[in-house]
């Protein structure tokens, strides 16, 4: 029994292991402290266990500020699993934990979309079903196994191709980065940021026709150009109009990206500058670089872009609004007084020079600053946010029109399958200031951290230590480790992003090909239940048509089993016989052995409905 323990402990270990993104730490603390209880044999009362409860559950109102979520509802399955562990007594409890671990790890594959969560998948559905044969009292054989991998290999194939696709799936993760994480936000609200940690959850996934320098990979999502004095905000977002093409073509230079997002976004992301956009069967132009939103309600995770390194020429509109400064006269004075510049290159230089002058720094622990003025004059202390706020505002006051943008900034390549892996950890802000009727890109972060531009965000964030960056590091891991994750990661992304191609336009032009209406296959889901359930009948009948060993008889037959492998016949020899040459003989169980006997002699002549499961158990065990 400790060993089935064991396992089930391990299968849920290994769960939360893989699942530790979407898990609270109340989570993994509940889970953890129930296995090692469980392990130790350390009982629990129940008013401990209900008090435990509560105080997790607690965690995640407190932690989401909702209860219907579906990151939400893993977290209470999980801890309803671990609260079933703890309080296991009966033959009841050890069915709810075993349904109870199928049904949490089939809900993880909803969250978890990696070949390795595959491998836990089959491995763990194997243990558990093995463990649950033995708590029958059945005997778990490869040959069963076998015969349901016949039956369920070709329906899944079948049922894979065949069930219809969704146009919209709703995906189940809103995107957002935890409180106090890095992660992506479409807006710049510095006022609210204190300190932050790194967070090196995938944002994206992105193939691109050919190798880029790491100061190439900016990745555009939202332009903004209203503010208060400090922040940046939604409320005017500059969203471009797209022009429908009929083609999608990759002229010389310009680079052609395939973006995989792994979590819901409201808009876009673009290698700079983009040019025509691709989803499904829509193909847009997109003719300056402004916010390209996804609609409402639905969410496009696979999608093609088109860009090129030169920028394109544009009319700048309603050029107040990329000037508005809500700042005090005293302010702009003081601004006007310390930066100069006749064009954004100058000024650029000026504010640079102002910074290493005054000793500013990059953290990520620099502390609230609610202001344009407290940021410049006494903290010193930022991130991209506050560098790109604070040149956006000097920008600003000397006349110059800018915007911000909030992105993507690094990533790290695949060398196997040639992509990039863009992470929360590569969330960054920039510049972008408007002379000779082009926008320019300005990274203030690149005068401060030159590191965080040469190296990306993902690579940056591995040598920070308490907020701020160490250059040197004592251990450094060695190239094989980051080779060898490399090496799994694309077939992960290869697996992906073949098994999301077959969405609901890939379906559809194979129903076209051979004239085949969608709605029919509506109906091939309740013809395969009756199919099913017809030759589940047949097979029943099949069966009550061969004569049948009783349990009883089953049992006896793999005891003489048993003996035989220990040299003793004891099929052609009476009861009394068998006993006497089971006391005679010299096996090294023979107590164990006789103390079965008296039971199996008993329930199978003491007119009992069949043998007990506590005597499978110990003839399995033998």
């Amino acid at each position: 029994m400790l060993k089935e323990d064991l396992r089930q402990n391990l299968v849920l270990m290994v769960f939360a292991g893989l699942m530790y993104e979407v898990l609270t730490p109340a989570t993994m603390v509940f889970v953890i402290g129930g296995i090692v209880a469980v392990s130790f044999g350390i009982k629990t009362s129940k008013l401990v266990r209900n008090l435990l409860a509560l105080g997790v559950f607690a965690s995640y109102w407190i932690s989401y500020g909702k209860i219907i979520d579906p990151e939400v509802g893993l977290n209470f399955l999980t801890s309803i699993i671990v609260l079933k562990i703890l309080e296991k007594e009966s033959d009841r409890d050890r069915y709810m934990i075993f349904f109870g671990l199928l049904l949490l790890i089939s809900a993880g594959s909803l969250f978890e979309k990696t070949l390795t969560y595959v491998l836990f998948f089959g491995v763990s559905f194997m243990v558990l079903i093995r463990d649950f044969y033995s708590f029958l009292g059945q005997k778990w054989r490869l040959k069963d196994l076998g015969k349901a991998v016949i039956w369920v290999l070709p329906l899944t194939f079948f049922m894979f191709f065949s069930v219809p696709r969704l146009l919209n799936p709703i995906p189940l993760q809103g995107g957002q980065s935890g409180p106090g994480e890095i992660g992506y936000t479409p807006d710049v609200n510095i006022s609210q940021i204190e300190s932050l940690e790194g967070n090196n959850s995938p944002a994206f996934q992105v193939l691109v026709n050919r190798p880029l320098n790491q100061e190439a990979l900016y990745w555009r999502g939202n332009t903004l150009i209203s503010n208060d004095g400090w922040n940046w905000n939604l409320a005017s977002i500059e969203r471009g109009e797209p022009k429908r093409l009929q083609e999608f073509d990759l002229h010389p230079g310009e680079l052609k990206q395939t973006f995989r997002l792994y979590k819901r976004s409201d808009y876009f992301f673009a290698l700079d500058t983009p040019m025509a956009l691709s989803f499904g069967k829509d193909i847009f132009e997109l003719p300056q670089m402004k916010t390209m939103t996804q609609r409402r309600y639905q969410w496009i995770p696979r999608y093609e872009v088109i860009s090129r390194a030169e920028r394109p020429f544009e009319t700048l509109e309603h050029m107040d609004q990329y000037l508005g400064l809500p700042l005090p006269k005293k302010t702009k004075n003081w601004i006007l007084e310390n930066f100069k510049g006749s064009d954004v290159r100058e000024l650029g230089r000026n504010i640079q020079r102002y910074f290493y002058d005054k000793g500013f720094s990059y953290s990520l622990s620099p502390g609230k600053s609610s202001s344009f003025e407290e940021f410049m004059q006494t903290k010193k202390v930022g991130l991209c946010s506050h560098y790109a706020s604070a040149v956006a505002i000097i920008m600003r006051a000397n006349g110059i029109p800018t915007r911000l943008v909030s992105g993507f900034m690094g990533g790290t390549y695949n060398q196997f399958a040639d992509f990039y892996l863009v992470t929360q950890n590569d969330a960054h802000v920039w510049v972008e200031a408007f002379e000779n009727n082009r926008w320019q890109r300005l990274d203030p972060t690149e005068w401060i951290a030159p590191d965080r531009v040469r190296l990306g965000g993902d690579i940056f964030m591995q040598s920070v230590r308490n907020g701020v960056y160490q250059k040197d590091r004592f251990i450094r891991m060695p190239r094989i480790f980051t080779d060898m994750k490399q090496w799994f990661g694309q077939w992960d992304f290869l697996f992906y992003t073949w098994l999301e191609q077959v969405d609901y336009y890939t379906q559809d032009a194979w129903l076209s090909r051979y004239k085949f209406k969608r709605q029919w296959l509506f109906s091939i889901i309740p013809i395969m239940l009756v199919v099913f359930m017809g030759l589940y009948t047949w097979y029943l009948y099949y069966l009550k048509g061969k004569e049948k060993d009783s349990d009883f008889q089953i049992l006896w037959r793999e005891f003489y089993q048993k003996m035989n492998k220990r040299g003793l016949n004891l099929s052609v020899t009476s009861l009394e016989e068998s006993e006497n040459l089971i006391k005679e003989s010299k096996l090294k169980d023979k107590e164990k052995v006789l103390s079965i006997w008296p039971q199996l002699i008993q329930e199978t002549f003491g007119n009992t409905q069949g043998p007990s499961m506590e005597l499978r158990k110990r003839i399995r065990d033998l």
